[in-house]
């Protein structure tokens, strides 16, 4: 800094100078004295290195997130493949219980098949305290189950079987902490689930809070009009007894009843014992206009706080009604011997399912007479749908006239339905005028027999 000061003593004033001579600032008088015009650059090399150093320092820390990124995005693509590669996943919601002596501790068990096609799971339970009572079972009947079926599922979603998982503490089973193992796997796989439930166990029996309801047949069919008896068992887990109120939630018009298991009365309430369970008889009247599908129908048991709900389904078949007879109301009608009468009757159905393939057939008053029917035949008679079927009658010359009976039979796979039609023949018009002139004939010899008999 010293060289500068003198450069701006003593160059900067001459330099001053010669532009009031020439006109403009030479710098030529910077390098005829040799100053050094370097002090200025040796300023500012501290701020550019300083400059890199940060650039360099941020260009690193960039490098290294990208780095970082990079393996972690490889990591969970990695997780995520392996994950893929599973064909199902087992769900125990509880890992951890807490149980009293004589006891019993249920819990779903979902196994979701994770593929598009179906995944058999076997199912293994170890380390079963002896005593106890430790089993995967069915719902809809209960019945233990050592592999189940799953099916595969689609794109937007998996198919899943839910199961129960249940546990029977005996009575005299010391308190303490119990394990039981459970393994499940893939039949033709290498997916493996192996889980372990621990069973805490008190000498006071745990209150479970709440009461349960099961059918062990929840679908029953029927024809419509009928009435269905279904059973249902009503559980109290707690350990105090339980005054459980009973409600249906029916389609309307439907009537369900309650009634206790052997017992005809009808009940809207029942008193459950502590720890026990009673099997209640339920009653439901289908209506005779209902339509052939399935319904369904909700059971609910209420006390105080506690509330279970339970679902059963009607499956009604529909029945089959048939109704005949003729347009005029009557079953009678008149033909004339030798000439071919149409009569019209109507068939209908009054039932709630259609009636096929209907086919009409006679029983006649002789095998001389001609029954037709147009159309004999009827595909299918749909649920309060109603046909005209004309019935062409054809009686013999030389029939006697008279009251005759003509039995007519529409049958079907499902329905059949008969009828007598009273049919009175009458003869032709020209045979009663020769039958006039027979007996005017008769008449007209006897005269003339007495005539000629008398004159004598």
């Amino acid at each position: 800094m010293k060289r500068c000061a003198n450069w701006e003593k003593h160059n900067f004033p001459e330099g001053l100078d010669r532009k009031n001579v020439y006109g403009y600032l030479s710098p030529s008088i910077f390098y005829e004295r040799g100053i050094d015009m370097r002090v200025g650059l040796s300023e500012h090399r501290p701020g550019v290195l300083t400059y890199l150093i940060a650039l360099l320092m941020v260009w690193s820390i960039g490098f290294t997130a990208n780095s970082y990124a990079a393996e972690t995005g490889a990591a969970s693509s990695t997780k995520e493949a392996a994950t893929s590669k599973e064909s199902f996943n087992l769900i125990l919601p509880f890992k951890d219980l807490t149980v009293g002596q004589g006891q019993e501790a249920t819990m779903d068990a979902e196994v979701v098949n994770r593929t598009k096609d179906p995944v058999e799971v076997s199912l293994a339970i170890e380390g079963t305290p002896t005593g106890w009572d430790a089993n995967f079972n069915s719902r809809y009947p209960s019945f233990p189950v050592r592999s189940v079926m799953v099916q595969g599922g689609d794109q937007t979603s998996n198919k899943s079987t839910t199961l129960e998982f249940k546990v029977k503490v005996p009575e005299n089973t010391k308190p303490g902490t119990y394990p039981i193992k459970v393994t499940a796997k893939d039949s033709k796989g290498a997916t493996q689930y192996v889980e372990t439930i621990n069973y805490r166990v008190t000498s006071k029996k745990v209150e479970t809070g709440g009461i349960k309801l099961s059918s062990q047949y929840p679908v029953l069919s029927s024809a419509t009009g009928q009435t269905l008896k279904f059973t249902v068992d009503v559980k109290n887990e707690t350990n105090k007894a339980l005054p459980t109120n009973l409600v249906a939630q029916a389609p309307q018009g439907w009537t369900v009843r309650f009634k206790p298991q052997f017992g005809d009365q009808q009940i809207s309430s029942i008193q459950v014992k502590e720890n026990g369970s009673e099997t209640l008889s339920v009653e439901i009247d289908t209506p005779a206009t209902a339509e052939a599908k399935e319904y369904p129908v909700t059971i609910l048991a209420r006390a105080g706080a506690y509330e279970a709900s339970t679902g059963i389904k009607v499956s009604l078949k529909g029945t089959q009604d048939l109704k005949m007879g003729s347009l005029a109301g009557t079953l009678n009608t008149s033909v004339t011997a030798g000439t071919k009468t149409p009569i019209d009757f109507v068939v209908g159905n009054a039932g709630t399912a259609p009636i096929r393939n209907l086919n009409f057939v006679t029983k006649k008053p002789s095998d001389k007479w001609t029954v037709e029917f147009r159309p004999d035949k009827i595909d299918a008679l749909g649920p309060g749908e109603v046909r005209q079927i004309k019935m062409e009658i054809l009686a013999p010359e030389r029939t006697i006239a008279g009251d005759y009976m003509l039995t007519l039979t529409a049958n079907s796979p499902e329905s059949n339905k008969s009828s007598d039609f009273r049919v009175t023949v009458s003869t032709p018009t020209i045979w009663g005028w020769i039958g006039f002139g027979i007996v005017g004939l008769v008449v007209l010899g006897l005269a003339v027999v007495f005539f000629r008999l008398g004159r004598r």
